[in-house]
């Protein structure tokens, strides 16, 4: 396709220039109406009626808003700027080069009134040769013109096509309007500014006009005809070959070009219109390109932004697993905070504890397990002396049972802020009592001399409950972790979709409530992001996601990760002080034989100093 349109526009090229060819070769016309021959170009008698028609009278200042067209003759500014250069003859009145006039707002000015006058004249010039040497121009003015009718909007004329109404047509149009006007295409100049102005109604306006012959102006025109005529329309006046310097082809006419030239230029321009529509066309094919394209990437953007906002199933179960986990980490630390308060003030017999003496402390616990803990086939079976009243089947040996009571649930129904006492909260605090400070710390005698010899003894057993606080501090942050989140409603919690995924792997409904408790603790919620979820086969099935969908599920994943970290650290500390503990108790036994060596070394001292000073 784009080698076919080179070869047309190749050959187009030919046809235009078929007329330039015929003109050069053809014998020079004679002058206009009244020529005055060869010598100086006088185009006063044009000028003077051409002003009425651009400036209205000859205005140097005009400037049209609109297309731009300014001074007397109305030049448009790529005119303006072609002739000032090819015409250095031309300059402001002060003298100056006419380069200094080359701006909409220095042609307008005082100075530069006189340079208007002579670019005209070099314009006027150029069109007057190119008529003279345009086959379609001289078959309108043969036999005395061709008569023509030319119309603007307020006016109609008839007349004969003359040289200076030609010149003032090419003023308005451009050089193809002799071709136009022969052709029957009248040029309507509503580009000009002219508001619709046909150019023929110049040939009539400005026929008639008194012409000068073959003049030169001086210093010789040099005018690269700019392809801009100076009336605004395109076209220009094109004449390449016509001035001074251009081919002389002298010799005979040949018949074929002079009388078949005008229908070549009329079948050129006929391709020009046709390879114009086709020009069109094919950019409307690619403007209809161009939509679809973009309506199809506006397509594709919008289905992936469907695609990759779009949460998964997911995303959701992670979600909705872990939206508790901040209210049931309040409760545990709500939790482990009573629970080492509860064991620090039985041990030190505070309040109103049960511990208030030694006595009490092993009568209440013993009282408890007859009630609650009590196995009649203990001791084989040697208990209904002890435990004479049945006990619950659920609550037998678990006060001294860490599996079945803490290790194994993976929530406790544990709320240290109302009264109510639950089985959970009653096995709790029994397993407690059993594996700390079974014997708790002696009372303080009351009189005052026995105060005095047990006051030493007091701090040893003070230290040896600030040690026990540090071991209890580890079972008190796993029965917090376990602490189940209390006023959570079904509707509210994460329990229902805890409990469907245990019923995915088998378990009794019954087991799962024993397992999970009515709302699930925060090691039960970690248990669930943690590992379970990773148990479940569909995990691995919904990896096959939108991308965007499995990236969410990593960040998700990587922040359970940091929430697991963080609790490892915690149990790290805590290990910690525990080793820390442990060296200390190590120490103590190295500590006591060096002090006791010490104070013997110092007594034997003393003993001596006190022999050498004769006491």
């Amino acid at each position: 396709m784009i080698r076919f349109y080179g070869l047309i526009i190749t050959f187009m090229f030919c046809l235009t220039m078929i007329p330039s060819l015929a003109q050069a070769t053809s014998t020079p016309p004679q002058g206009g109406q009244d020529a005055p021959g060869t010598g100086a170009c006088n185009f006063k008698s044009f000028k003077d009626s051409l002003v009425n028609t651009e400036s209205a009278g000859g205005d140097p200042t005009a400037y049209n808003s609109r297309t731009g067209a300014q001074g007397k003759y109305q030049f448009m500014p790529a005119s303006r700027t072609s002739y000032i250069r090819n015409n250095p003859q031309c300059k402001a009145q002060d003298g100056q080069p006419g380069s200094v006039c080359d701006s909409t707002e220095a042609f307008i000015s005082p100075n530069c009134h006189d340079l208007q006058d002579c670019l005209m004249d070099a314009y006027t010039n150029d069109s007057l040769n190119n008529i003279r040497k345009n086959p379609a121009c001289q078959e309108l003015l043969a036999n005395g013109g061709r008569t023509v009718t030319g119309s603007n909007p307020k006016d109609t004329k008839t007349c004969q096509v003359t040289e200076s109404g030609l010149a003032a047509a090419y003023h308005l149009g451009g050089p193809s309007q002799c071709n136009r006007i022969l052709g029957g295409t009248i040029d309507n100049d509503g580009a000009g500014g002219k508001g619709g102005t046909d150019t023929t109604y110049y040939v009539c306006v400005h026929g008639g006009l008194p012409m000068p012959g073959n003049c030169t102006p001086t210093p010789a025109n040099t005018s690269d005809g700019a392809g801009v005529s100076a009336g605004g329309n395109t076209g220009g006046v094109g004449n390449s070959g016509f001035s001074g310097g251009g081919p002389n082809l002298a010799g005979p006419v040949n018949p074929l070009l002079e009388w078949w030239v005008g229908g070549l230029m009329l079948m050129a321009e006929q391709f020009t219109a046709n390879m114009a529509a086709q020009v069109e066309a094919i950019g409307m094919m690619f403007d209809a390109k161009h939509q679809l394209e973009s309506q199809r990437l506006f397509q594709q953007k919008a289905a992936e932004a469907h695609k990759d906002y779009q949460p998964s199933e997911q995303m959701c179960t992670f979600g909705t697993f872990a939206r508790d986990l901040a209210a049931t980490d309040r409760v545990a630390n709500l939790s482990r905070g009573a629970l080492s308060q509860h064991i620090l003030h039985r041990e030190l017999g505070s309040n109103d504890a049960v511990g208030q003496t030694e006595n009490s402390d092993v009568l209440s616990r013993l009282k408890k397990f007859r009630e609650v803990f009590c196995d009649p086939s203990d001791n084989a079976k040697g208990l209904d002396t002890l435990c004479p009243t049945p006990t619950p089947q659920k609550m037998r040996n678990r006060d001294i049972n860490y599996t079945q009571t803490l290790d194994q649930p993976l929530s406790l129904d544990i709320n240290m802020t109302d009264p109510e006492v639950t089985p959970d909260e009653e096995t709790v605090f029994a397993l407690i009592d059993n594996l700390f400070a079974h014997d708790i710390m002696p009372r303080i005698p009351q009189s005052s001399g026995d105060f005095r010899k047990y006051q030493f003894h007091y701090m040893n057993m003070r230290s040896v409950v600030a040690m026990r606080g540090i071991a209890r501090n580890t079972i008190a942050n796993l029965i917090a972790l376990k602490t189940s989140t209390p006023n959570i409603t079904d509707a509210t919690s994460n329990a229902p979709y805890l409990r469907a995924l245990l019923r995915e792997f088998g378990l009794p409904d019954e087991e799962v409530r024993e397992m999970l408790g009515k709302n699930p603790s925060y090691y039960a919620q970690m248990e669930f992001l943690t590992k379970k979820i990773y148990q479940n086969p569909l995990f691995y099935s919904n990896l096959y996601d939108k991308p965007a969908n499995v990236q969410r599920i990593r960040a998700a994943m990587k922040a359970v990760k940091l929430m697991q970290d963080r609790d490892i650290q915690s149990a790290l500390q805590r290990r910690e002080m525990l080793m820390s503990m442990l060296l200390e108790l190590r120490l103590r036994t190295k500590a006591e034989a060096t002090y006791n060596a010490a104070e013997g070394a110092m007594f034997s001292d003393d003993i001596k100093l006190d022999n050498a000073s004769g006491e």
